[in-house]
């Protein structure tokens, strides 16, 4: 391991390193796999082209998350946006809210955060890991649990769906965006419930349906590499 550098994703060597470096075969395979699976699911229900986009383009990102690579946040930024306008024609407010006034800005944010806290490896640059203690997990717990019920006190007054399921999400959602930007490894523990509970609030479009299980398994794999970063001291 190396000191801690800028990014040099700017340069045509970083470029190639970021985008194909260090990459296992079996990880390779699977992100192709859900690729596929997603101009599929388009192909035999195309529902929206919207929703392809968001789904290819959410995967990509959180598998370079997975991955510690910065080069997520571009994908997160296309993924951020489109499924802003997706959660918009649905009616979930709560997922609508949260691309915008979440997703949205830590792309920029985490950006930022992530280049100060880069090292140099083999596999190219990672950014360093760590974990939460437990004053911390106590802290995450209450204000999940205060911040759920006031968001669901709310969504009651639209004409919002599924009101219960969209607050709970969108609160997990913030949560885990902030542990990300953070880069802590306890947001994979957040994004695996989210995933879940994402996959019964989008069952009826099979795009974001794929897209949720792609980032479910990709977030069990998250958590395994991110702690074994945080272990290492990366």
């Amino acid at each position: 391991m190396t000191s801690p550098t800028s990014s040099n994703l700017f340069t045509l060597q970083g470029i190639k390193q970021e985008f194909f470096g260090g990459w296992k075969p079996f990880e390779v395979v699977w992100l192709a796999l859900f690729l596929i699976a997603q101009i599929w699911a388009y192909c035999v229900a195309p529902d929206s082209v919207l929703g392809m986009i968001s789904g290819i383009s959410g995967i990509l990102c959180v598998v370079f998350v997975g991955k510690g690579k910065i080069s997520n946040y571009l994908f997160g930024i296309i993924f951020a946006y489109s499924y802003f306008y997706m959660a918009w024609e649905s009616k979930f407010y709560g997922e609508m809210s949260t691309a915008l006034f979440v997703y949205i800005p830590a792309q920029f944010i985490g950006y930022f955060m992530w280049k100060q806290n880069m090292v140099n490896e083999q596999d190219g640059e990672l950014v360093k890991s760590k974990m939460l203690t437990l004053r911390g997990w106590v802290a995450l717990t209450i204000s999940v649990v205060v911040a759920t019920i006031a968001f669901y006190l709310f969504l009651s007054t639209t004409d919002g769906h599924s009101i219960g399921l969209d607050g709970l999400t969108t609160v997990l959602v913030i949560a885990a965006q902030i542990l990300m930007i953070y880069r802590y490894s306890e947001q994979w523990l957040l994004w695996i419930l989210i995933n879940i509970l994402s996959i019964a609030l989008w069952a009826n479009t099979p795009s974001m349906y794929i897209m949720y299980s792609a980032y479910l398994l990709n977030s069990l794999y998250g958590y395994v590499n991110w702690r074994n970063l945080a272990k290492q001291g990366l």
